[in-house]
């Protein structure tokens, strides 16, 4: 063999070797930050509840589902409820307060979905996407890279992709009606706000590593405040509540029963 030849030889070693270690950092780096094992369980809410306390503990309660989940029926609330010492009641008009829930959302969240943006809305608020966190690689592109920052970059997005951590997230709009001793006037007042828009696939390098970007608003999303003036013998209150589950390979199945012991949890704890 050539001098030359030994020589192209021991480069293309070297490269080979590089890339070697390049792609099995990325792969690390991958998996590290997306391996949950366990179900890590978040709740959270627009904003805080007080009822005024009443010695009258009679509840009616009125659950609703229009997402795509049926799994999220709240079966056990009234038990929960029971557990604290409330009767629940068949008739509205005889019940000290009203328990109304509607499961608007409950699957996987989608690139660009943040449970941040799920509760911005707020009650009865639309369903947002989070500006560009969906990029996957920032939203670069891999000709600005390097090319063992970009082999680097495979190895990882590869990685992640095996072992990427799924975000399972039911959106539940909450509102308790509280009787009062006497007449009140309150405004009520409700806010949908439009999503930032949806993550788009553009065409990238190699042509499997697309790069993300965020269309504008859909057609037909508009900001509406709606506000209404109720008088009566009743005080509304409303919120909005999140729970999220994170856990690799987490299917929706899997995630629906521990979602639903969650906000079941937190509905019984407004009283």
């Amino acid at each position: 063999m050539s001098r030359i030849n030994r020589r192209t030889h021991c480069s293309v070693g070297r490269i080979l070797a590089s890339l070697s270690v390049v792609i099995a950092t990325g792969s690390i780096v991958g998996c590290a930050g997306h391996m949950t094992l366990s179900h890590e369980v978040n709740l959270t809410s627009s904003n805080a509840i007080f009822l005024t306390p009443s010695e009258e503990k009679t509840i009616y309660l009125q659950n609703r589902n229009t997402s795509d989940n049926p799994n999220i029926n709240f079966a056990e609330l009234p038990n929960k409820i029971r557990a604290k010492g409330y009767a629940i009641v068949d008739n509205p008009d005889k019940a000290q307060y009203i328990l109304q829930s509607q499961v608007v959302l409950c699957n996987k969240l989608k690139p660009g979905q943040t449970v941040d943006a799920l509760i911005a809305g707020g009650f009865g608020g639309a369903i947002g996407v989070a500006a560009g966190s969906a990029a996957a690689l920032s939203g670069a592109s891999l000709s600005q890279i390097p090319i063992l920052g970009a082999v680097g970059a495979v190895g990882g997005f590869a990685a992640s992709k095996f072992s990427e951590d799924s975000i399972v997230a039911c959106v539940v709009d909450a509102m308790v009606q509280e009787r009062t001793k006497e007449e009140i006037q309150q405004s009520v007042t409700t806010n949908s706000m439009p999503g930032p828009g949806t993550p788009q696939s553009q065409p990238g390098a190699f042509g499997f590593l697309n790069q993300q970007s965020v269309s504008p608003p859909q057609a037909g999303q508009v900001t509406q405040q709606i506000s209404e003036i109720r008088k009566g013998t009743r005080r509304f209150h409303q919120a909005r509540i999140v729970a999220s589950d994170q856990k690799m390979w987490l299917s929706v199945p899997e995630a629906s029963k521990v979602l639903s012991d969650k906000l079941e949890d937190s509905l019984a704890g407004l009283f």
